[in-house]
């Protein structure tokens, strides 16, 4: 094994998302961190990010000239040419479509070419830096590759992909890379935990809403081979048990707080104007 352990990870801008918490988790696990965003670090600096274990490369995903360009940021940041772990995580994380058949396909393209096919270029570039038996790729996808919420066919259809793409990897970089795949459902990505209620809380089997570190411990889980090394072409589900739950519209007291999650447009989560986005992805 490599003295120097290295990691990638998408989508890191955002101070409170899951990108900026996986990264801020491997670091502390001892990782060289290399966090790829369009955008810089919102909050810059991070003190959690300081000194050389993090640098932080601004280009975009979906585009393939700049995605050529990580091997080369790997070796310019920590003189390395090997890559243990890339962790995707950016994503558009709006899942709702706009109403108009025009807007509505070129939202479809966007989120498809950045939720996806974004993935797929970042593994493809970085794999070939991969040490053989002792590297992990993790896609961050979500419960809405199983379930759905009207006019979300775009976000839900990049999300289902990275399902089938998570075990066509694994199959295709076996015996090289373990590759897996992690589902969040609600995830308090605000980083105002007052903006949640009691009911949002309750609607969840362990009491309460999911923070970005619960998937970054997942993630960082799953890219140790002395602990997961078993492991590949799998999903990993992080909801605090609500897909487990049998729902009907006549239980009755608990409808109110069903409904909040079951439509989070009503309670802020899906990226409507005054609450923050609190679904994952970034």
């Amino acid at each position: 094994m490599s003295a120097v352990r290295i990691a990638v990870i998408t989508g890191t801008a955002r101070p409170h998302g899951i990108g900026r918490a996986c990264a801020r988790a491997f670091v502390r696990a001892g990782y060289r961190v290399l966090g790829v965003d369009k955008l810089r670090l919102q909050d810059e600096p991070d003190a959690a990010l300081g000194g050389s274990e993090y640098a932080h490369v601004v280009l975009d995903i979906a585009a393939p000239a700049e995605v050529s360009f990580v091997p080369r940021a790997v070796q310019q940041h920590f003189g390395a040419q090997h890559v243990h772990v890339l962790v995707n995580c950016a994503a558009i994380a709006d899942p709702h479509m706009p109403l108009k058949p025009e807007a509505a396909l070129a939202h479809w393209r966007t989120v498809i070419d950045v939720n996806l096919s974004g993935a797929y270029m970042m593994s493809q570039a970085v794999a070939p830096l991969m040490p053989a038996g002792d590297a992990s790729i993790i896609h961050v996808s979500s419960t809405r590759a199983h379930q759905s919420e009207p006019h979300t066919e775009a976000y839900a259809a990049a999300k289902a992909g990275l399902l089938g793409l998570t075990h066509a990897q694994a199959v295709s970089l076996a015996h090289k890379v373990r590759v897996n795949c992690v589902l969040p459902g609600w995830i308090d990505t605000s980083g105002d935990p007052a903006s949640l209620a009691a009911p949002d809380h309750a609607w969840h089997l362990t009491g309460r809403v999911g923070l970005p570190d619960d998937v970054a411990e997942l993630c960082l889980f799953l890219a140790d081979g002395a602990k997961s090394g078993f492991i590949t072409g799998q999903e990993f589900v992080v909801d605090g048990g609500v897909t487990k739950k049998m729902v009907y519209p006549e239980e009755g007291p608990t409808d109110d707080a069903q409904q909040q999650q079951q439509q989070p447009a009503a309670g802020g989560a899906s990226g409507a104007e005054g609450a923050p986005v609190v679904w994952p992805d970034e």
